[in-house]
């Protein structure tokens, strides 16, 4: 039983200590805005999709695949090698 015991009492140093409350604090933040973001992006395209139709929502979504298609083939690993060439240049700055 004495490990039982360390262990609880490891447990409730833990959520005892102001660095784990500020953590879960934050994660809690960052939780709720991720879950928030989902269900109004779930309500807007249910309302966007209702108001355009079958055929003009199917537009829509054809119209964004081939922006995202694009746009990710567009890139291809640019943004790293930029970083990398800005750390390289210590006189750099944006």
């Amino acid at each position: 039983m004495p490990v039982i015991n360390k262990v609880r009492e490891k447990i409730k140093n833990i959520w005892s200590s102001s660095g784990f409350k500020r953590y879960f604090v934050n994660t809690g933040w960052l939780f709720f805005e991720r879950i928030s973001r989902m269900a109004i992006s779930l309500f807007v395209g249910i309302y966007v999709a209702r108001y355009l139709g079958p055929g003009n929502y199917g537009l829509l979504s054809y119209a964004n695949s081939f922006v995202i298609l694009f746009s990710a083939i567009s890139t291809l690993g640019l943004d790293n090698i930029v970083v990398r060439d800005l750390v390289k240049d210590e006189k750099r700055e944006l």
